[in-house]
């Protein structure tokens, strides 16, 4: 078989080959602030946030909009005209006049009077108050619904976001160590090939084993190029979603520190999923919203009633003489009584949209019962598949330790002992896999049953 001098080199070799041996194991650091700190990031720099919160702040302006409309009114209104051709109520007054000043002997009355109509100026201080308006109230009501509607539309942004870019970071780590362990067997398959080569030249190893160890290198490299490419797109999208530039550094922490959920049961989740739920607030305030339309749409047979008055000066020339000012108080009804029937049918229209918005209420809430379920069960087999996949880690560790004992007694073949260390090395890998899956599903379920708290 082989000489006990070339046993132990590829003993040696095959011991470096493993998942991370030789490499310092440093604590990883807390997992769970770190995510928190991302999920702030996000949440203060994303531009979708931004937009949400500025529809918000405007939907809240609308409120203070349809507030003011019920208050009094003040207004200054001003005219002055240049005209030609109109009429001159002196033409017909200043005949008379000088008449009956010729009968008098004296003269009483003014013969150059000059009065036009419109007149030349027209400047006064004109108030109005609604004493009752029921497209007012309407009015107010769906500015409050969609005021709900875009917090709630904002809440779900963040909520979303928070899932992303924790989902973007998890696959960014366990990305960055499946590259460190990859990185770290190359330069060992690199002497596997050196030594295999060697062997074959002295006639103690068969052509096929420099064939497996040459083939052990190119899975590998591709291996390796597939995970390089998947840890710099994660940390793109990581950064994408914090609004920071494409190769800002990501810190990094063991995807197995993942804290594991302390849930209660299925039917609690349920529960708080529909309670806490921002897709399901949306649903309300679009009901909301319909509900406040079919007051708007009906308010528009009723009467309103409102006080108005003004106070000025008009006449040729600005002159004040509170003599000669000009008040005017008016209480003003307003009811319609025939528009071709237009009423009935934004009647009907608000109806339909507000059993639409209630189907949607409904089916939202559905969709959320079957998301939470289907979350709980996908950690649970998450769950299932990482305890399988570090069964499998420590089965084929005890089976690479039998055949490395036989090996060294010169039982065992080279090619079983490399295999052997492949499948011990795949199974590190595959155990890596299996906790960044059992995290994501966290991630997952986290955002189904809207665990995650959300700022004020």
């Amino acid at each position: 078989m082989f000489t006990t001098a070339t046993r132990s080199a590829l003993l040696a070799l095959a011991l470096a080959l493993l998942p991370g041996t030789g490499v310092p194991q440093q604590p990883p650091p807390p997992l769970q602030p770190l995510l928190d700190q991302l999920v702030a990031e996000a949440w203060q720099r994303n531009y979708g946030v931004a937009q949400q919160e500025l529809a918000a702040t405007r939907a809240r302006a609308a409120i203070r909009e349809a507030d003011g409309r019920r208050l009094p009114s003040l207004a200054l209104n001003a005219r002055y005209s240049e005209y030609n051709g109109v009429l001159d109520v002196g033409e017909f007054i200043n005949p008379a006049y000088q008449a009956l000043n010729q009968l008098l002997g004296a003269p009483q009355f003014p013969t150059n009077v000059r009065a036009t109509l419109p007149f030349r100026q027209e400047t006064r201080l004109e108030a109005a108050l609604p004493l009752y308006d029921a497209t007012l109230q309407a009015g107010r009501d769906a500015a409050r619904a969609s005021a709900a509607l875009a917090d709630a539309g904002r809440d779900a942004t963040r909520r979303r976001l928070a899932h992303d870019i924790q989902q973007a970071w998890l696959g960014y780590a366990t990305a960055a160590q499946l590259v460190a362990l990859l990185e770290a067997t190359r330069p060992v398959l690199d002497e596997q090939l050196r030594v295999s080569q060697r062997l074959l030249d002295a006639g103690a190893l068969t052509p096929d084993a420099l064939l497996r160890a040459r083939a052990d290198r190119s899975a590998v490299e591709q291996q390796l190029a597939e995970a390089a490419g998947r840890r710099d797109a994660a940390r793109r999208a990581v950064n994408l979603l914090r609004q920071a530039p494409p190769d800002a550094p990501v810190p990094l922490a063991d995807p197995a520190a993942f804290p594991a959920l302390d849930t209660p049961g299925t039917d609690a989740l349920v529960a708080h999923a529909l309670a806490h739920r921002d897709e399901l607030a949306q649903a309300d305030g679009g009901v909301a919203l319909a509900r406040a339309q079919q007051r708007l749409a009906g308010a528009g047979t009723r009467p309103s009633l409102a006080v108005a008055g003004s106070y000025g000066i008009q006449g040729e020339q600005y002159r004040w003489d509170p003599a000669r000012n000009v008040g005017l108080v008016s209480l003003v009804l307003s009811w319609p009584v025939l528009n071709g029937a237009q009423d009935g049918a934004r009647r009907q229209q608000a109806q339909a949209l507000h059993a639409e918005a209630a189907l949607r209420r409904r089916e939202a809430e559905a969709a959320i019962r079957v998301e939470v379920l289907d979350a709980v069960d996908a950690v649970a087999v998450a769950r299932v598949a990482l305890r399988t996949a570090e069964d499998r880690a420590e089965a084929a560790s005890r089976a690479f330790t039998l055949v490395q004992r036989r090996f060294a007694e010169g039982l065992a073949p080279p090619v079983e002992f490399l295999s052997a260390r492949a499948e011990h090395t795949a199974a590190g890998l595959n155990v890596v896999v299996a906790r960044f899956a059992l995290a994501s599903r966290q991630v997952a379920l986290e955002r189904a049953a809207a665990l995650r708290p959300l700022p004020n």
